[in-house]
């Protein structure tokens, strides 16, 4: 339901592994590489000013948090600001991907388990007429988005896409559907995870002081957290390790098929056999982690980093972004404000309190963001009024900063 008739195949996710698949991730590849992705904080840095501009005036942290990650994919993706959160584009990118989790939902379609059904006559096979209006209207719009960008000044993905030799194989769909899909993406799934963030705050506040103390030793008051402080705080990349593990917002991963027939501990898996890997069960291997349902940062200091995004040749292309759009919010987040409940109480975190999409999240709760002091909101304010705001100068810095770090311009 999903690849083959939400999507007409066009979306990277559910397309098989073979040469059309590798073609389209060599396209993807320059431009989401460590050091291609080590080049965008001009606009995480923008983006998590703004949020804390706006948290400022309000507590509604799933606007704030869906701008705050909307704006950064879609800047890089197409050269615009999202800027209010209830932009068209942003508004039915959100419905597209409310739709395409209801057509990739594992036992939701007859037709995922019996795929000989689209052979018959319209009557009888009404999924169609359903993944042909969502086809629809995510096609019209990842290609307006895709025309959009090609117009605005200064460099984008979609620039870049378009000027690849890759290009020169793919049709201007194929092509709007791969720079779309990676700005759809990296919305929902960043999004989710500062929600998962925000909720540990609250469910165990023990481990805010060392976070706080480590802030203050490192950066102090007088200025926000830099990407240049990353590297010196380990609690504060702890913190995001561990918001990986805690609660993963694939809890059952994406579906695959096996390619060919396998064995694994004596089972045998035929091939074309659906793989859901069951990373929920990951998380609470006792074997692993001690005490896995509790939000424990120092479980992951001097430890390697969790595998959240996927494994082997399906791995996340976007991870080096996430992570670094995750580390900028989680370190100003918490340098700027305090963190905690309505009434001050700590939260009882239990199952039921997570949606069971494909890509999951805490259902709303309530939450304050109280500035720290007078001081805390002062320096907000005269770093973001400080900020850079043109997109296209941001873009073209960026694209200054990838020619420094020696990567070829295919744009």
């Amino acid at each position: 339901m999903a690849g083959e008739l939400a999507s007409e195949g066009k979306h990277i996710l559910f397309r098989p592994f073979d040469e059309r698949f590798l073609l389209h991730q060599r396209l993807e590849a320059p431009i989401l590489s460590p050091r291609a992705s080590a080049c965008y904080t001009p606009v995480q840095d923008l983006e998590s000013k703004q949020m804390l501009m706006n948290f400022l005036d309000t507590n509604d942290y799933a606007t704030q948090y869906e701008r705050f990650t909307a704006s950064i994919q879609y800047t890089l993706a197409f050269g615009m600001r999202i800027l209010t959160g209830k932009e068209w584009q942003l508004t039915t990118s959100h419905q597209c991907m409310e739709n395409i989790q209801a057509a990739a939902k594992p036992g939701a379609w007859i037709v995922d388990a019996l795929p000989f059904l689209n052979n018959l006559p319209a009557p009888f096979t009404p999924w169609k007429k359903t993944a042909k209006q969502w086809y629809k209207m995510w096609d019209d719009l990842h290609m307006a988005n895709m025309k959009g960008a090609l117009q605005r000044d200064g460099w984008n993905w979609a620039k870049d896409f378009a000027a690849s030799k890759e290009a020169q194989e793919m049709t201007d769909e194929e092509l709007a559907w791969d720079v779309g899909v990676l700005c759809d993406g990296g919305v929902e799934t960043t999004q989710k995870m500062l929600y998962v963030f925000t909720l540990a705050c609250l469910a165990y506040p023990e481990w805010l002081p060392t976070a706080r103390k480590e802030l203050e030793d490192v950066v102090g008051t007088d200025r926000l957290p830099d990407f240049t402080d990353i590297d010196n705080l380990p609690f504060i990349q702890a913190i995001v390790e561990e918001t990986f593990r805690w609660r993963h917002i694939t809890p059952i991963g994406v579906p695959h098929a096996s390619t060919k027939d396998d064995y694994y501990k004596g089972y045998f898996i035929p091939k074309d056999s659906t793989i859901i890997p069951l990373f929920t069960a990951m998380r609470n291997d006792t074997s692993a982690f001690d005490s896995p349902a509790v939000f424990r940062p120092e479980r992951w200091i001097g430890k390697t980093q969790s595998n959240n995004y996927g494994y082997g040749r399906r791995v996340c292309p976007g991870r080096f972004i996430a992570r670094n759009s995750m580390a900028i919010a989680v370190a100003r987040l918490l340098w700027a404000f305090d963190i905690k409940s309505k009434d001050g109480r700590v939260l009882l975190v239990s199952e039921d309190m997570f949606t069971d999409e494909i890509v999951s999240g805490p259902k709303p709760f309530d939450v304050v963001f109280e500035p720290r002091s007078r001081k805390h909101r002062q320096v907000i304010e005269a770093e973001f009024q400080g900020a850079e705001k043109d997109t296209a100068k941001m873009m073209d810095r960026i694209r200054e900063m990838q020619v420094a770090a020696g990567l070829t311009q295919r744009f």
